[in-house]
């Protein structure tokens, strides 16, 4: 099957380079995750200054970012970590991150094909793209938004509709994506109240992890939830505004204890949630530190060990 970039470069010529894209360099390793993530981040700084600025983005390199993504999280989980931890220099550049991460995952967790989770990879990078059409004041506003101030927000998905619309069949199908992210199952959602099988799954997937996002993020107007407490919420409120499938996704792969969680184990042993077992979402790999020396402790090879609480679970500043 092709890859999206390869689609992309027969649809895309970048005027600056011939359409040569930047090479894949990608290792599973920490350096490469690092990498991803800061030159990522600056790719979309330098989209968001485009639309800012009343330009067309080019968009080309953020599918090898999505290509990449795929790899990177095929073989370790640090991302994730990372798109988890709360912290943020500027909330929408760094949504789009995490975003793309979770949402990845899940896609995982459906089964969806390579192509698929790279296109899902680049509606997540991009699907607040129509912010940055607003006003500045407006999107970085530090306190709660008055009600007019919402409806103009909540104008973005039809504005990045718009952007990306006319640019091939690659980012027609991300623009659906975009349109639909803040629909929900029982029509609660926004801008035209869709229902259950009228809002693209993949839309759906997208429209979840921003949620969680908001949760676990730290912003300056309100307390954030710790990870755990964010999916907990999710799994109690969200059976009808988001399909079971997806949710169960998001149980198998980010589950009650993602990655960073602090854990006491019945042992009486502290530890950190470092790796999910997709298998058994709730028996997921601690890593134990003990006089300078650390271990990891696998819970889905045995029944002796698991989780019996969650620490710092209290909403941190």
């Amino acid at each position: 099957m092709a890859r999206l970039s390869d689609l992309i470069r027969e649809q895309t010529t970048d005027s600056q380079n011939g359409g040569a894209l930047s090479p894949k360099l990608v290792s599973p390793s920490l350096n490469a995750d690092r990498s991803w993530w800061v030159s990522t981040r600056q790719e979309l700084w330098r989209i968001r200054e485009a639309v800012r600025s009343g330009k067309s983005p080019q968009l080309t390199e953020c599918t090898d970012f999505a290509g990449q993504l795929v790899q990177l999280l095929n073989h370790s989980d640090e991302l994730v970590k990372w798109a988890l931890n709360g912290q943020t220099e500027d909330y929408v550049l760094d949504n789009a991150l995490h975003v793309a991460v979770l949402g990845a995952k899940v896609g995982m967790g459906l089964q969806y094909s390579q192509q698929t989770l790279e296109r899902l990879v680049l509606a997540g990078l991009l699907h607040d793209i129509g912010m940055w059409t607003l006003p500045v004041s407006l999107v970085e506003k530090r306190e709660a938004l008055p009600e007019e101030d919402r409806d103009l927000i909540r104008t973005h998905p039809e504005r990045g509709r718009r952007i990306l619309a006319g640019r091939g069949n690659v980012f027609e199908w991300v623009s659906t994506i975009i349109a639909q992210e803040h629909e929900r199952c029982d029509g609660s959602g926004y801008p035209c109240r869709l229902k259950d099988k009228q809002i693209a799954e993949s839309a759906q997937v997208i429209g979840m992890v921003d949620t969680l996002d908001a949760m676990v993020t730290l912003r300056p107007y309100r307390k954030r939830l710790t990870p755990h407490q964010g999916v907990r919420e999710l799994f109690l409120q969200a059976k009808t505004t988001f399909s079971l499938p997806v949710l169960k996704a998001l149980g198998d792969q980010i589950t009650l204890y993602p990655i960073g969680t602090d854990v006491r184990l019945n042992t009486g042993e502290n530890g950190t949630v470092t790796k999910i077992n997709s298998r058994y979402p709730l028996r997921p790999v601690v890593t134990i530190s003990t006089l300078g020396e650390a271990s990891d402790v696998d819970l889905s090879r045995g029944p002796s060990a698991h989780i019996v609480e969650v620490l710092q679970a209290r909403s941190v500043q």
